[in-house]
């Protein structure tokens, strides 16, 4: 990991990964990179610091439900309590911060499951880089990667789990936390690219051009300018009409009544539809920027139309060929990797409990062909951790230390160990182990 040249600092002075690009890491990535260069837990790392500078640890706190990227007071006390404890300046960047002034408060909602581009993982590792995750990845708005087309993901092909990316007290970015799989494996980045829209495409280019631009700001962006933006826009495009401009956003009029004439301020997503139809980037349009900027024409109106989101409609009642399911159950039981239940379910749109009530045993089949091979695989994992542990065990002892996860992680790397299942059972194991060769040496 690249180190920045800086004076003392309390922890190290970690070069933030994608400054002034739109693959920028976020906060909550940095903190993550932060623990696995002190060889220890990111839940150690995050107690110390919020102990530091919030002086109240609740015993259940969870680092991870904090929206360390956003807009928020999180993203504010995190940024600038690591900058002060790294001595790497402006933190701030690897979050949204920079426009909080400019987007609504609540109007930037994170991600609440950490989704990911496997793909981005696996560049990474080709690349000789270290793995990270994106600042773009922590938005709702962002849905797909623009980079390689592809839908982001928040589970586990491997094991099938959601929310693997970092909820978890021990995390090395772009490996699963609940099995320790690589993300990036070249098995994992198989999306469709036909089920992506233009307009989710058009979204990603247009907040990974926003956080490429925050890194460039000068002045930070004032709601005020945002404003008068948006005034001359319907002006220019609807004589100042705010009802009409309001119909070509999909919003009510009342809407953009409050942003003009109270101190209400846009959300995220309706700065980017203000974005869509007047044909203005996000990035300029939050600046306040309108220079080079002209009304679309009525040809180009058109075009733009086709980035207006649609009225939400209830889907068509699904009829289910119940006979191609079986059969399609019948092809996961020959896959040559077992697959779970519930990545069965994904795979056919169908819930599991529909799957249990109308093909109980080949589903119960799924199920332990699945269970039979995560024991496999654990063993193995265990298999090729053992020696790293018994040697890190060792050390530990014989230094008079307590075998522990602490004491653990200073030896072992991070991806060995978050591939063990039941680490803390292990260690007794191990201890175990040491002891009795000492005993027969």
């Amino acid at each position: 990991m690249a180190l920045a040249i800086n004076p003392r600092s309390v922890l190290h002075a970690l070069e933030p990964i994608g400054l002034g690009t739109g693959e920028v890491e976020s906060l909550l990535s940095y903190l993550c990179r932060l623990a696995a260069s002190h060889s220890t837990s990111t839940l150690s790392v995050s107690r110390a610091v919020a102990q530091r500078f919030e002086h109240d640890v609740e015993e259940q706190f969870d680092w991870y439900h904090r929206s360390l990227s956003g807009i928020g007071e999180s993203a504010l006390t995190w940024s600038s309590a690591l900058s002060a404890l790294t001595s790497v300046s402006r933190l701030d960047r690897l979050t949204f911060l920079p426009w909080k002034e400019v987007i609504a408060q609540n109007g930037l909602p994170i991600v609440s499951k950490g989704q990911f581009c496997p793909q981005c993982f696996a560049d990474d590792q080709a690349n000789g880089k270290t793995p990270y995750f994106r600042l773009a990845w922590e938005s709702k708005s962002v849905s797909v990667c623009h980079v390689h087309r592809s839908r982001l993901t928040q589970h586990c092909p491997c094991c099938g789990k959601d929310n693997v990316r970092h909820a978890a007290s021990l995390v090395v970015p772009g490996w699963c936390t609940k099995c320790g799989a690589f993300l990036g494996s070249e098995a994992y980045c198989h999306d469709t690219h036909s089920a992506i829209q233009p307009v989710e495409l058009w979204r990603a280019r247009q907040i990974s051009d926003l956080l490429q631009a925050q890194d460039q700001l000068q002045v930070l962006p004032q709601r005020q300018a945002l404003v008068d933006s948006i005034s001359h826009i319907i002006g220019e495009m609807d004589g100042g009409k705010s009802a009409h401009f309001a119909k070509r956003l999909g919003i009510s009029k009342s809407t953009i009544h409050y942003w003009l004439q109270t101190d209400n301020t846009p959300t995220l997503e309706a700065s980017l539809r203000v974005a869509s139809q007047s044909g203005i980037s996000l990035a300029k349009l939050l600046c306040g920027d309108l220079s080079g900027w002209n009304a679309p024409s009525e040809g180009q109106q058109l075009a733009l139309a086709l980035l207006k989101p649609e009225s939400r409609h209830r889907a068509p009642r699904r009829e289910i060929d119940w006979a191609e399911v079986e059969l399609l159950l019948q092809r996961c039981l020959l896959l040559p990797t077992p697959i779970s239940v519930r990545e069965a379910s994904r795979r056919l749109g169908i819930e599991p409990r529909q799957l249990y009530l109308n093909f109980n045993q080949t589903t119960r089949q799924i199920g332990e062909r699945w269970k039979t091979y995560l024991t496999r695989r654990r063993d193995a994992h265990l298999e090729e951790a053992m020696p790293h542990l018994e040697s890190a065990g060792r050390d530990v002892l014989s230094a008079g230390k307590s075998l522990n996860l602490r004491e653990m992680t200073a030896y072992v790397p991070a991806q060995v160990l978050s591939g063990v299942h039941g680490l803390f059972g292990v260690l007794r194991d191990v201890r175990a182990r040491v002891e009795t060769k000492q005993e027969t040496h």
